[in-house]
């Protein structure tokens, strides 16, 4: 389908724009119906034509109520941005910024200076810029200025131009280099998120890999199963509608160490529950690894020996509260430490660790104090016991007054 053009421009109304752009700006499109803003724009720059009109600066796309619901979803509610445009019907980039520029004065800071227009003055201009060059977060700046993060962009281009053109450096990236949501990514970054996600990899894990925050890699999963069902198709390990069932890797996996550690206490007859709690692996896991070892050795033609069991036994002995992890949160802790150290070194480092703790906490615990509830509990139990008052005399013997006057002679 192709696109009308729009008409030549006609003498009279060049003439027009000559005649009032200068001192109406972009206004004279009341005089023009037949041609955009934009158009005025474009043609104006064409002709060399400037103006000292000055418009007022854009309003919030919420007013009254609406920025009050807006600020109570954000900071109590903890919507995101995109959650509170979507409920508005605005885009994300407004919500910010109404919110933003509300939270400035609430919060005790100095809006960035205005001239009777809503523009920035001189001074305000240079106070962002000064936060330009410290390397503040494009948030940071809206929420201690005022301001919206088009204006932000807009300034630090124009600070860098400025820099470039008298051979100053350029300005510090926005958060001095550090990975959050609002840094801009560059293509071969986006390329190389979406190939990793193609890959069956998940966000936790390419954001370790990329440097990328983890809002960033979501917004671009987003965008590439959209992309991706359009053409009815999906990423790996993933149903139709985005839900991860396999993944590629992860850091509950039982490390290869772990694997072959289990299979050498499996041929040396160890019970496989046993083997399973001082390898920090669950036993549902250590059964099936016990079945493809078992497998594995059947078809080289040998055998798993079977276990050699204890028999009965009179009395358990001690376990240690610091080995092996109780819980599956703590075994998933565990195998984060086995991503950067080996089995025996992360043993040796969570026992420490363990101890430590519960170290502190048995001095914490002797060094508080009970408060009443807890000494009516105590007393209850007959743990402690209640005793009568007693007058304490003091400790120095009491003189008689003549061995004083003695004394003082």
């Amino acid at each position: 389908m192709t696109i009308p053009r729009s008409a030549p421009w006609t003498a009279q109304e060049i003439a027009a724009l000559r005649a009032y752009y200068p001192t109406e700006g972009h206004n004279v499109a009341r005089r023009l119906p037949g041609r955009s803003v934009h158009a005025l724009q474009v043609k104006a720059h064409k002709l060399g034509l400037k103006t000292t009109h000055k418009n007022p600066a854009p309003k919030p796309r919420l007013q009254g109520e609406a920025v009050e619901e807006a600020i109570r979803l954000r900071e109590i509610e903890n919507w995101s941005f995109s959650a509170i445009g979507k409920h508005f019907g605005v885009c994300e980039a407004s919500a910010c910024n109404v919110v933003t520029m509300a939270l400035c004065v609430r919060r005790g800071y100095r809006p960035a200076e205005r001239d009777q227009h809503g523009r920035l003055t001189a001074e305000g201009i240079e106070r962002l810029r000064y936060a330009l060059k410290k390397g503040f977060k494009g948030i940071e700046i809206q929420l201690r200025l005022g301001v919206s993060a088009a204006c932000v962009s807009e300034q630090r281009r124009r600070y860098n131009r400025d820099l470039l053109a008298r051979g100053k450096a350029p300005l510090p990236p926005p958060g001095g280099g550090q990975a959050y949501s609002g840094v801009k990514l560059s293509s071969a970054k986006r390329r190389q998120v979406e190939d990793l996600f193609r890959e069956g990899l998940g966000t936790q894990k390419i954001s370790e890999r990329t440097g990328v925050s983890r809002t960033s890699c979501t917004r671009i999963r987003t965008r590439l199963f959209r992309r991706l069902r359009r053409k009815g198709e999906a990423l790996p390990g993933c149903d139709s509608a985005g839900v991860r069932h396999v993944h590629a890797e992860s850091i509950r996996f039982v490390t290869d160490e772990q694997k072959a550690l289990l299979r050498a206490a499996l041929l040396d007859r160890t019970p496989v529950q046993r083997a399973a709690r001082e390898l920090a692996i669950g036993a549902s896991t250590a059964y099936r690894l016990r079945d493809a070892i078992a497998a594995e050795l059947a078809g080289e033609g040998r055998i798993l020996p079977p276990p050699r069991r204890p028999g009965r036994v009179r009395r358990e002995p001690a376990r240690d509260s610091s080995w092996p992890p109780a819980s599956p949160q703590e075994i998933y802790a565990f195998r984060r430490l086995l991503a950067t150290m080996g089995f025996a070194e992360a043993k040796t480092y969570w026992q420490d660790s363990r101890r430590q703790a519960a170290r502190a906490a048995r001095e914490a615990a002797a060094t508080r104090r009970l408060t009443f509830e807890e000494q009516l509990a105590r007393v209850g139990s007959g743990e402690l016991r209640i005793t009568r008052g007693f007058v304490r005399n003091h400790l120095e013997p009491r003189l008689s007054e003549s061995w004083c006057a003695e004394a003082r002679c």
